[in-house]
């Protein structure tokens, strides 16, 4: 049967309220939360504490303490003793079924405590139910995934070839040791899930720095772990600030790898820093999406399911559809399709039941979606909704309404990622205009194309400049397929999801045996 429409909806929130359990946990018998390094809860030597928050209403959640340079070495010493061991009994020679076991245990933890952890995603993160309950499956489907792979990549010694007369030579691959997890706070449970089993499953050791918005997830995942029984000092997770926490890590020599997942600016800045010292460092920096609509679409069907796409978690994905080329022979149909979409959208608080648009994370990320829709405006964009601030009766958070704008091929309007419900639409002449525009981004994580011609959506798809290119679908992952940007959005290595992410996450050198000269 047909999908109508009408059926597609935005993802929207159940009632939720906090668990006891969740609420114990932040309040943490009156004490700020404490880092966690070697198996220990260490509150820092800089006495400094920040707050995380709920976005919906501005109340506080927990008190956090902040990590600094003394906490960084503590915990990169204490990763790389549990890598080593004495030498033959640390993380990095213990057998694949032992850490699949202890990776399995800690999965069976949190789906005892769902709850805590769906907390985490909607009242830390500001999430609707419907999103945070999807992206807490990933959790086991991460560990699943690369418990597998992990079982077919063997590390070790390469198969052994005859290079010359009398010598042979054969590649050893290992982990590199200390690697660090720069998560940012729009995906926390999925992003943490996305770094730490594949890290650990190639034999790692890992420091855990989720963002100062939203650490609750990271910190209340390393609680389990020590549940679970993972060795002291194989899980650490470095709360505060990415300007005093994270630029730690990136400035640590005995941190060997880094995965981050954030800002170009912040990323590159990293990668700087990282180039001082030879530490390896893989980045996924954001996107500005593009969906091309082609005139054979259903106008209104395909507004619709862009809408929803534009709107998961509120715009706040970094994949997400921002920019949207529509054929002119069905541009005004579409316009009006999406702009009723976007303006039925229920805004409210994300744990009250109905909600598809909460507020934003916090007042930086507010301040700066004000200043992109006015700068859309000046830039010659046209409103067909124009955003601004939005009032949520009994809640102070940090609301905004969405906002649409119409465009045309001359101007540029929406030049960098704004994460928020807000998207172009540019009517066009052709798919071959619609490509140019399209791929005239310097961003490049995810791309669609919207029409009934599968194999010509096939052949447009494949000419995107993007990681993720899809036809009829966006912000599409699947295990097994690497999700990962080009241009500003992407750096080395193979993305995330596949096999090559755990490649990734250990390093191949070359052995060369000779016969011993007589």
């Amino acid at each position: 049967m047909a999908t109508s429409p009408t059926e597609i909806r935005a993802l929207t929130a159940a009632a939720f309220r906090a668990p006891q359990k969740f609420v114990d946990f932040c309040r943490n018998g009156g004490k700020p939360l404490a880092a966690l390094i070697n198996g220990e809860e260490v509150t820092g030597t800089m006495n400094t504490t920040f707050q995380t928050i709920d976005p919906g209403s501005q109340e506080l959640l927990a008190t956090v303490c902040e990590m600094g340079d003394a906490e960084v070495d503590l915990a990169v010493e204490a990763a790389d003793k549990a890598f080593r061991g004495n030498g033959s009994n640390g993380w990095r020679d213990m057998g694949i079924e032992q850490r699949i076991e202890l990776v399995n245990k800690l999965v069976e933890l949190c789906e005892r405590d769902r709850d805590v952890l769906l907390a985490c995603e909607i009242l830390d993160g500001g999430k609707v139910s419907e999103l945070a309950e999807g992206d807490f499956g990933q959790i086991r489907a991460c560990a699943e995934y690369f418990s597998d792979v992990a079982r077919r990549i063997a590390l070790g010694d390469g198969p052994s070839v005859k290079v010359a007369d009398g010598v042979r030579g054969f590649t050893y691959r290992e982990p590199w040791g200390v690697v660090a997890g720069i998560i940012p706070w729009n995906y926390p449970i999925v992003l943490t899930s996305w770094f730490m089993f594949p890290a650990l499953l190639s034999g790692n050791t890992i420091l855990i720095k989720p963002a100062e918005d939203t650490p609750l997830s990271a910190l209340y995942i390393g609680k389990l772990a020590q549940e679970a029984g993972f060795p002291r000092g194989v899980i650490n997770i470095l709360t505060g600030r990415g300007e005093i926490t994270g630029q730690s890590i990136a400035e640590h020599p005995g941190v060997k790898y880094i995965s981050f997942t954030g800002s170009p600016g912040v990323g590159q800045a990293i990668l700087r820093t990282c180039d001082r010292h030879g530490t390896r460092m893989k980045r996924e920096m954001g996107g500005n999406g593009a969906a091309i609509v082609l005139g054979d679409a259903d106008p209104g069907m395909v507004a619709r399911m862009v809408g929803r796409l534009a709107n998961q978690h509120f715009g706040q994905t970094c994949c997400t559809i921002h920019r949207i080329f529509v054929d002119k022979k069905i541009a005004d149909d579409f316009i009006e399709a999406e702009k009723a979409f976007f303006a039925d959208l229920k805004i409210g608080y994300q744990g009250d039941s109905g909600t598809q648009l909460g507020a934003v994370i916090n007042p930086t990320q507010r301040r700066r979606i004000l200043k992109a829709e006015q700068e859309t405006i000046a830039r010659g964009g046209k409103a067909l909704l124009a955003g601004g601030n939005a009032d949520v009766a009994g809640r102070n958070g940090f609301y905004l309404k969405p906002s649409l704008y119409l465009t045309s091929p001359g101007l540029n309007v929406n030049p960098d990622e704004v994460f928020h419900t807000y998207a172009t639409i540019c009517p066009v002449s052709s798919e071959e205009e619609a490509l140019h525009l399209a791929n005239s981004s310097p961003y490049g994580l995810g791309a669609s194309v919207w029409t009934r011609d599968i194999e010509r959506g096939v052949r447009l798809a494949k000419q995107f400049h993007d990681g993720t290119c899809q036809v009829n679908c966006h912000n599409t992952i699947a295990y097994g397929l690497p999700y990962g940007g080009q241009g500003i959005s992407g750096g080395p290595g193979a993305g995330v999801n596949c096999e090559d992410t755990f490649r990734d996450y250990t390093q191949v050198k070359s052995i060369f045996v000779s016969d011993y000269p007589e």
